[in-house]
C-alpha cells in the first residue's frame, strides 16, 4: 500500500501565508451574527406556538426567511475562513444593512438592540478592510 502525502493544515493550502488572526476574527464575528439570527427565528417560531399569533403564515415566512439569511451568513463566514474573495461582498452588503436595521434603535427606545447590531456591524466592516483581512481576500 502506497503512503498517502500527509494533507497540509487549511491555513496553508496553496502554500500561502497562515491565516490572519483578523481574518478568522471577522469570520467568528460573522458565525455570531448567525447564530443571532437562528435565535431570532427560534423566538419567531415560539411566538407563533406559545402566542395567539395574528398572522402565523407571516410568522413562518419571517422564521424561514431569517433561517436562510442565518445559513448565507454562515457560508459567508466559512469562505471568509477559506480566503474565498467572493464571501467579501455578501458580508459587506449585510453589514451595511445591519447598520441601517440598528441605527434607529438607539433612538427607538431600545438602545441594548442598536448595540447589539451596530457593534458587530462595525467592527467587521472596518476588519474587511485592514490591510491583513484585505490582503488575504484579494486575489
Amino acid at each position: 500500500m502506497p503512503d498517502r502525502p500527509v494533507p497540509r493544515p487549511s491555513s496553508q493550502r496553496g502554500g500561502g501565508p497562515a491565516r490572519s488572526p483578523l481574518l478568522t476574527a471577522v469570520a467568528v464575528t460573522v458565525v455570531l451574527e448567525a447564530v443571532l439570527l437562528v435565535a431570532g427565528a427560534a423566538y419567531l417560531v415560539h411566538g407563533l406556538l406559545v402566542e395567539d399569533a395574528t398572522e402565523p403564515v407571516a410568522a413562518v415566512v419571517l422564521a424561514l426567511t431569517t433561517l436562510a439569511f442565518a445559513a448565507g451568513l454562515a457560508l459567508c463566514a466559512h469562505g471568509l475562513l477559506q480566503r474565498a474573495a467572493w464571501a467579501r461582498s455578501p458580508v459587506l452588503v449585510w453589514q451595511l444593512l445591519q447598520l441601517a436595521a440598528g441605527w434607529p434603535a438607539f433612538s427607538g427606545g431600545s438602545p441594548w438592540l442598536g448595540v447589539l447590531l451596530v457593534v458587530p456591524a462595525a467592527l467587521v466592516l472596518v476588519g474587511l478592510f485592514l490591510p491583513p483581512v484585505s490582503a488575504q481576500l484579494s486575489r
